[in-house]
């Protein structure tokens, strides 16, 4: 199902300009017997000591090397906005998605997600997600004993994305259920739980998306303009109108780091400007994405 699914996204990438390179077999049955006995986690990468790892083959070496640093990279809670990044995630991660580990599985879903968001062809945006959903799927499937914050937190962000395209099969439910297992999971994640808020702001649930979205405040303060303008919507539409103007302005004064903070951005000037607030009552500093 994956190699059909991969294929397909390979075509697709063609025509819409984006080359990937191809998985060498010999090298991608070398990876798959080396690390089919290997537990995975996001704090152990991988089961060798430095001096083990010196005594194995270059290329073993190398490929351990490679897959430690991705499983790093993708462990990262915020989103990630380098295509290069992205572009060797999921050549290290498709070699070894054989495996059939959840760690390795929502690391890839996740990949595919983000390289959907940078994209700007749809028809490779969909196959991205599609792809994706059967790689997050998958992940839950193997999910065992241990549960992953990280696996059901990145099946609700594709599954959130996927709306878009099926406007019959929103599945918020769904969606909701997964973003709460993540953050209970792991209530470190400001993230997880300021997407459990839009979740609830989505279904309004006014008052439980502005508990969430303060929960996210808490656990990291400013971390991003777009869990601000959400906090500061929801307590508009609980009719707030001062604690909204302080949120909203709280996001203007956030850098904006990624694409969806520039948007959350726009929309928070739009916000302002609808309450009367001035342009020179807030000093939004420079983004830097």
């Amino acid at each position: 199902m994956f190699r059909r699914a991969a294929a397909s996204f390979f075509r697709i990438s063609q025509r819409c300009g984006v080359h990937f390179r191809k998985v060498n077999t010999l090298e991608r049955r070398r990876l798959l017997a080396s690390f089919a006995g290997v537990q995975l986690g996001a704090a152990t990468v991988v089961a060798l000591t430095d001096k083990q790892l010196l005594k194995k083959p270059e290329w073993y070496q190398h490929a351990v090397l490679r897959l430690e640093k991705t499983l790093k990279q993708t462990s990262k809670y915020g989103y990630i906005q380098s295509e290069e990044i992205l572009d060797e995630a999921y050549d290290v991660l498709l070699r070894v998605s054989d495996v059939e580990n959840t760690e390795i599985l929502w690391r890839l879903a996740r990949v595919l997600v983000e390289k959907a968001e940078l994209s700007k062809c749809e028809e490779e945006k969909q196959a991205l997600l599609k792809e994706a959903e059967e790689y997050s799927t998958k992940a839950l499937a193997h999910e065992g004993t241990k549960p992953s914050a990280g696996a059901h937190k990145w099946h609700a962000i594709t599954l959130a994305k996927l709306a878009h395209y099926r406007k019959k099969d929103k599945r918020q439910e769904e969606i909701h259920e997964h973003l709460e297992k993540a953050t209970k999971i792991d209530a470190a994640d400001p993230y997880a739980w300021h997407l459990l808020g839009v979740s609830c702001f989505n279904m309004k649930r006014y008052k439980e998306a502005i508990e969430y979205f303060q929960k996210a405040e808490e656990v990291k303060p400013n971390f991003s303009p777009s869990n601000l303008y959400y906090l500061g919507a929801a307590q508009q539409k609980t009719r707030d109108k001062k604690a909204a103007i302080e949120s909203f302005k709280k996001a203007m004064a956030v850098p904006a780091k990624t694409n969806a903070d520039g948007r959350a951005k726009l929309d928070t000037k739009k916000a302002l400007s609808s309450l009367k607030v001035k342009p020179e009552e807030y000093a939004p500093p420079e983004d830097i994405y």
